[in-house]
């Protein structure tokens, strides 16, 4: 995906969540002509990412079943500097949501000597990675998202209706700069949201390239954050103003 720019990645990105998209959708949600669209979807067909269809965009099978591996690996390193700082800030008997993300799981790989302290999440990477654990662990049920092996639906949406916890840490896929944190997939944002209004303090768990990284549904404004955790200065001045009119404490790992 080398090749790929910043509104060819956000655009792949788009498919590979949904698994296929009409061509329409796409069109209308980016602001750009239909042509520069098809040349885009033309670029990744020949990196053997995506085909076309019927007027729809595939991911191709290679590129889903790899997809979550590949945003594991991917800034490794910076998520699990965010991961360290995040786990410093959980206590013993604390009631914890980890969202589906590549950092929230970096984040549980850290708790697995921990006692006296309870998790819930929708993501089954995080599920198998505490479950011979002593953390008391909460997994939504409902319909499995394979792109990232979470739950989602109906019944992944009224677990978290129903739970209050301490802390909720979660990931994005980019942020607007005039609003907040932002998801691709629609049906993972309404779970992220639940996860958000289920927390007394939410974190944000973000490496510095989503800043750089349009996604489509809001899932959490700036004035519902209490922390962000990111692994570099924020360069935005519309969000540094956001942040700090909201009174959100940005970490960085390293910093002073």
């Amino acid at each position: 995906m080398e090749r790929l720019n910043s509104r060819q990645n956000t655009i792949f990105r788009c498919i590979e969540e949904h698994g296929s998209i009409p061509l329409r959708d796409l069109f209308a949600r980016f602001d750009v002509s239909e042509a520069t669209i098809r040349r885009d979807l033309a670029l990744m067909e020949e990196e053997q990412l995506i085909m076309r269809r019927r007027g729809e965009a595939y991911v191709l099978k290679k590129s889903l079943e790899s997809a979550f591996v590949q945003r594991e690996h991917r800034n490794a390193i910076a998520k699990q500097r965010i991961a360290r700082v995040a786990a410093s800030f959980i206590q013993e008997h604390d009631t914890i949501i980890l969202d589906a993300g590549t950092t929230t799981l970096e984040i549980a790989k850290l708790l697995v000597e921990r006692s006296n302290l309870t998790v819930l999440t929708n993501s089954l990477p995080v599920a198998n990675t505490l479950a011979h654990t002593n953390v008391s662990l909460l997994l939504a049920g409902g319909h499995l998202f394979s792109q990232n092996m979470s739950t989602q639906g109906p019944d992944a949406e009224a677990f978290f209706k129903k739970v209050e916890v301490n802390k909720s840490f979660i990931g994005a896929s980019g942020v607007r700069s005039s609003i907040g944190l932002e998801t691709l997939n629609p049906y993972e944002a309404e779970i992220k949201r639940l996860m958000v209004q289920s927390a007394k303090q939410v974190w944000a768990v973000i490496d510095a390239e989503k800043f750089d990284t349009a996604g489509i549904n809001v899932f959490c404004t700036f004035d519902e954050l209490d922390y962000i955790i990111t692994d570099q200065a924020i360069r935005d001045e519309t969000v540094r103003a956001k942040l700090k009119e909201h009174h959100v404490q940005v970490l960085v790992p390293g910093s002073a």
